[in-house]
C-alpha cells in the first residue's frame, strides 16, 4: 500500500462555515471547529490556518488566551479532549476522562490552569480538570440534565455557572490541600409572569383552615408521610407552577449574573446568595406596543449588557439599579447566536445563525466588518469549472451558487437560485454548468465571466427531484 509523506498530506487549505460558537484565541485571530479541523482566521489579513483532529470530527472548542492555548474534544467512542499551543499548533497535552459518547461543553478559567468539561448522556458529568498536570480535580454527574451554558466566574475561578433552558445552577469549588469538592446550589426561578411562588403555597395545602382547633397545619410533603430529601422537594402532581426559561447567562465585575428569559424577562442574580431580582424594563411611549425580546446571546458590558434577539438585532440594555431601557445598537443580516469581545475588549464579535462573523470596533469611528461570509445551508455538490480555470463552483441546498479561486478558496462571486437543489455539474467542453433542482428543473448557468455568472434557461424534467448530472 502506498503511503504519502507527511509532507504529502498536509491540506493547503479548509472551507467551512461556523456551526458552534467562534473564539477569539489572540487579539487579531479567531477559530471555530468545522468538520475534522479547527480553522483559525487571521481579522486583519483573512489568512487561515487550520488544525487537523487525527482521530475524525471535532467535537467542540474552547480557548485560553493568556496561556495561548486551544482546547477541543474529538467525536467518536470514549472521546479525549487534546490541547495546543497557539500560533504553533504543536499538541501541550492529552486529556482522558471516562465520557463513553461526547463532550457538550468546554471552557477554562479566566486565571490559573483549570478546564471545566461537560458531557452528554449516559454520564451527564460537570469535571474539573488541571489540564497542565493533566488530571481532574473533581467531577459530579447530574443524571439527565442537558446543559446549555458553562461559564467560569471572571472574577472568582472557583465559581462555574451552568444554565439550562430549565434551570441555573451556580457551582462551588472547595479545596483542601489537594483535595476538590464541587458542590451546586440552585437557583429559584420567578414564575413565567416575573412574580415569585409564595413558599406557603407550595408547602402546605391551598385551603388552609381558618380554626386551628383541628391541630396543627401540616405540610403537603408530611400528609404523604415523606421524610429526608424527598419531604423537601415534594409536589403534588396536579401542583405545578411554571417557571421562566433560561436562554443565555453572563457574570459581572461584581460576581452577580445576568439570566435572559425566553419569556422576555432579565434577571439578576447575586453571586453569593442567589437572590433573583427581576429587572423592569423601562418601556418606550414612542412605541404602540411593547417590543418582546428573548435573549439569544448575552454579553456584559459598561452600563449593562448587549443582548441579540431572533430578528437580527443587537441591543444594549442599559441597566441602572432594578430598571433597564432598552436601545437598539446595529441590524444584521440575520439572526444572532452569539457574541463575544476581543480579550482588549476593543471589538465585538458577532455570529449570525448562518455562520457568518462581523466584527465591530470602537473606535473614534465605530466600524462594522465583515469578516467571514458563509453560504446559506448545506453544500450539495461541487465540481470544477474547465476547461483550464483555477475555478471551481459549489451549490447549496437553499439554492446559493458560489464560484471559488482554487488556491486559496476565495469566492469570487454568488448567484441565488432560490429553490432547493440537489446536484451540480461544469461543462468539460464550455464554460458553463447544470443544476437540478428537488422540483425537477435544471438550470444552465453561464460561468464565462467568474465575477458575474448568470442564469441563461430553465427546463423542466420531470415531477420527482432530479438525482444526477452528468
Amino acid at each position: 500500500m502506498l503511503s504519502l509523506p507527511p509532507a504529502a498530506r498536509r491540506c493547503r487549505w479548509v472551507q467551512g462555515f461556523p456551526k458552534q460558537n467562534v473564539h477569539f484565541v489572540t487579539e487579531d485571530t479567531i477559530c471555530y471547529p468545522s468538520g475534522n479541523y479547527v480553522i483559525f482566521i487571521n481579522i486583519e489579513t483573512k489568512t487561515k490556518t487550520v488544525l487537523q483532529c487525527i482521530n475524525g470530527i471535532v467535537g467542540v472548542v474552547a480557548t485560553n488566551i493568556p496561556y495561548e492555548v486551544v482546547a477541543f474534544s474529538d467525536r467518536k467512542l470514549k472521546p479525549n479532549i487534546y490541547i495546543y499551543n497557539f500560533p504553533g499548533l504543536t499538541r501541550r497535552t492529552k486529556l482522558k476522562g471516562n465520557i463513553l459518547l461526547d463532550y457538550t461543553l468546554l471552557t477554562f478559567s479566566y486565571c490559573g490552569t483549570y478546564l471545566a468539561s461537560y458531557s452528554s448522556l449516559p454520564e451527564f458529568e460537570l469535571a474539573l480538570w488541571n489540564w497542565e498536570s493533566n488530571v481532574i480535580l473533581c467531577k459530579k454527574s447530574q443524571p439527565g440534565l442537558d446543559v446549555s451554558q458553562l461559564s467560569f466566574n471572571p472574577m472568582n475561578w472557583r465559581q462555574l455557572c451552568l444554565s439550562s433552558p430549565s434551570t441555573v445552577n451556580v457551582w462551588t469549588i472547595e479545596r483542601s490541600n489537594q483535595e476538590h469538592y464541587i458542590k451546586a446550589r440552585s437557583v429559584k426561578l420567578p414564575l413565567e409572569d416575573g412574580t415569585f411562588v409564595n413558599e406557603t403555597d407550595v408547602l402546605f395545602p391551598h385551603s388552609l383552615p381558618k380554626d386551628l382547633i383541628y391541630g396543627p397545619v401540616l405540610p403537603l410533603s408530611a400528609i404523604a408521610g415523606l421524610v429526608g430529601e424527598e419531604a423537601e422537594t415534594f409536589r403534588p402532581k396536579d401542583d405545578l407552577y411554571p417557571l421562566l426559561h433560561p436562554t443565555m447567562h453572563c457574570w459581572t465585575p461584581s460576581s452577580d449574573l445576568y439570566v435572559g428569559c425566553e419569556e422576555g424577562h432579565l434577571l439578576m442574580i447575586n453571586g453569593e446568595t442567589l437572590k433573583v431580582t427581576v429587572l423592569q424594563k423601562i418601556e418606550d411611549m414612542t412605541q404602540s406596543e411593547p417590543h418582546h425580546i428573548s435573549p439569544v446571546s448575552l454579553v456584559y458590558q459598561k452600563d449593562g449588557v448587549f443582548a441579540s434577539g431572533i430578528e437580527g438585532s443587537v441591543y444594549s440594555f442599559i441597566i441602572k439599579d432594578s430598571s433597564y431601557k432598552v436601545e437598539t445598537f446595529l441590524e444584521t443580516e440575520g439572526p444572532v447566536e452569539h457574541m463575544l469581545f476581543s480579550p482588549s475588549y476593543k471589538m465585538l464579535l458577532i455570529q449570525t445563525d448562518k455562520g457568518s462573523v462581523y466584527i465591530y470596533t470602537f473606535n473614534e469611528k465605530p466600524t462594522l466588518e465583515k469578516v467571514l461570509d458563509a453560504c446559506d445551508g448545506k453544500f450539495q455538490a461541487i465540481d470544477f469549472i474547465t476547461p483550464g480555470t483555477k475555478y471551481f463552483m459549489t451549490v447549496t441546498h437553499s439554492g446559493e451558487v458560489c464560484i471559488w479561486w482554487m488556491e486559496d478558496c476565495i469566492c469570487e462571486s454568488r448567484i441565488y437560485l432560490n429553490t432547493p437543489t440537489t446536484a451540480l455539474a461544469c461543462s468539460p467542453s464550455s464554460h458553463s454548468a447544470v443544476v437540478g433542482t428537488v422540483d425537477g428543473y435544471v438550470y444552465f448557468l453561464d460561468v464565462q465571466e467568474v465575477d458575474s455568472p448568470g442564469v441563461i434557461h430553465k427546463a423542466f424534467l420531470s415531477k420527482s427531484a432530479v438525482q444526477h448530472l452528468m
